[in-house]
């Protein structure tokens, strides 16, 4: 670390940290909500970081701010006496919200990730600031119509001022720099906008810090090299897929904001790696719709965004190991498919346990898992079927090992379904390891 490095370092934590007393004496003497004063620190603190590009050189120093930003402001969140002085600009809104400690790191990880690229951070960080300030702004002030998000809620006003603002955020970086011409920048700029509408509108208690940045981040880069071909159908994509699951819900146990992160989830795997990665979730998504419509679920379970997290842990981690260039496209589209196979697997044992209270079916989960979660993916692997044979046999093994724990788990955390969730999507992405041993 150079002395320039630490002197901007210091620079930037100063301007933050007297920044907050200055916004709440503002907030105060102005009378605004505490939404508006919590927003307006998002925007000041956002408006600084995306200026990164033009103070470091590298993402070392980014890392150490970021690391020194979070510190205070989780003394400011556990500290009761910071709390309720100093901290009251950020805490003064009721619900519960992590976005202040997870802001810093996301920021750090998406100028680490831009590698230089001024446009792969200032778009991103815009979008997270200015954007996500804009709609919660307006969702506040003219919010009529309401839809469910996690825990809270969110209005359809705030998330149409969310488009906009995004939509500008990333066309006019994207014209004024002349990086693109108009019609790409529209294609570019109207793609991120519904996609980062779409994640703010699932993202509950804070966590819209980490997904949106990140997200349009890995998002922007796959457009900015994309042919005007290639992004008129990366649209469409987005918006089939939105049709598809908007279409399947009055089939589905899927909450609202569940089934846009399906869409997302879908979409992220097509445009982490390649659209055959989207085909074991979806296959997954097409037989949830015919189990619930068969055996009449729809109001008997009401599935919250956990339980696509628990399927995003498995299809998210190999399709962001292809396209970071850790492992190749055989590889990780092996994993998605061994992921997916042993989820519809566990799926089905609890399903038909729960049907028929009947012990584990595992024969019956085993081959339902591997024909409709695991072969939509694997069918394009033909050609190295002889390589991939070995793997899939042990993975096949790992099958019922899994289902059996999961059953076993099942029974134990009935009253705690995220954990539940968050225990199976980890079970599924461990027992798809062994794809590994194909690098």
């Amino acid at each position: 670390m150079t002395v320039q490095e630490w002197l901007a370092i210091a620079g930037v934590l100063a301007a933050l940290m007297l920044g907050l007393p200055l916004f709440r004496w503002l907030c105060e003497r102005s009378g605004a909500s505490a939404e508006a004063s919590r927003k307006s620190v998002h925007v000041a603190m956002g408006l600084a970081c995306a200026a990164f590009p033009w103070i470091f050189d590298r993402p070392l120093p980014v890392w150490i701010l970021a690391a020194l930003a979070t510190l205070p402001l989780l003394l400011l969140r556990c500290v009761p006496a910071l709390r309720s002085g100093l901290g009251s600009t950020l805490h003064g809104v009721k619900r519960v919200s992590y976005g202040e400690i997870l802001f810093a790191p996301a920021v750090a990880a998406v100028f680490d990730l831009s590698n230089g690229d001024t446009l792969l951070h200032v778009i991103p960080v815009g979008i997270l600031t200015v954007a996500d300030a804009a709609g919660a702004i307006a969702g506040t002030k003219w919010g009529h119509r309401f839809y469910a998000c996690g825990t809270g809620r969110k209005s359809a006003e705030g998330s149409a001022a969310f488009l906009v603002v995004a939509f500008l955020c990333a066309f006019l970086p994207l014209i004024l720099t002349g990086r693109v011409d108009a019609s790409y920048a529209v294609w570019i700029a109207l793609t991120l906008a519904v996609l980062s509408m779409m994640a703010e509108g699932i993202s509950d208690r804070g966590f819209d810090n980490l997904i949106i940045p990140l997200g349009c981040h890995f998002i922007l880069a796959r457009l900015l090299a994309s042919d005007m071909p290639h992004l008129i159908t990366r649209f469409t994509a987005a918006v089939i897929l939105l049709g598809i699951v908007t279409a399947g819900a009055r089939h589905s146990t899927l909450s609202g904001s569940s089934l846009i992160g399906g869409a997302l989830l879908g979409y992220g795997c097509a445009i982490l790696a390649d659209p055959r990665f989207t085909l074991p979730p979806l296959a997954i998504f097409f037989s949830h719709l015919i189990t619930t419509r068969r055996h009449k679920l729809t109001g008997v379970f009401d599935h919250r965004l956990d339980a696509v997290i628990s399927h995003a842990i498995g299809c998210l981690s190999w399709s962001l190991a292809v396209n970071l260039g850790w492992i190749d496209s055989v590889t990780g589209l092996c994993g998605v498919s061994f992921a997916m196979a042993v989820q519809l697997a566990m799926a089905d044992v609890a399903t038909q346990t729960w049907l028929h209270s009947t012990k584990p079916q595992l024969l019956r989960a085993t081959i339902k898992g591997w024909l409709v979660g695991a072969l939509p993916g694997l069918i394009w692997l033909w050609q190295d079927a002889i390589r991939i044979a070995p793997v899939l046999a042990i993975v096949l093994i790992l099958t019922p090992v899994a289902c059996l724990l999961s059953h076993w788990i099942e029974s134990r955390y009935a009253g705690s379904p995220t954990r539940l969730w968050m225990i199976k999507g980890t079970l599924s992405f461990l027992a798809s390891t062994p794809a590994l041993l194909l690098r």
